[in-house]
């Protein structure tokens, strides 16, 4: 995943509102290492219809939908 590509929730997440994580932009992104030594990418992400602003989020916890170009 890269800045500009276009993403959604997969299939297994529930409790969220089909309408807005259905497609979202991925504005950033960043490197982290936890505590236990790992290193996880994080993405800011926009999701439309989302009057809040961008949100954090794992690899795991989006599906690209469309690669940036």
């Amino acid at each position: 995943m890269k800045v500009g590509d276009l993403v959604k929730h997969p299939q297994g997440i529930t409790n969220v509102c089909s309408k807005i994580y259905s497609c979202g932009l991925i504005l950033n992104s960043k490197l982290l290492t936890a505590p236990t030594g790992d290193r996880v990418m994080q993405y800011l992400v926009w999701w439309c219809d989302d009057e809040y602003g961008p949100m954090q989020y794992s690899e795991d916890d989006l599906e690209v939908i469309s690669a940036g170009g």
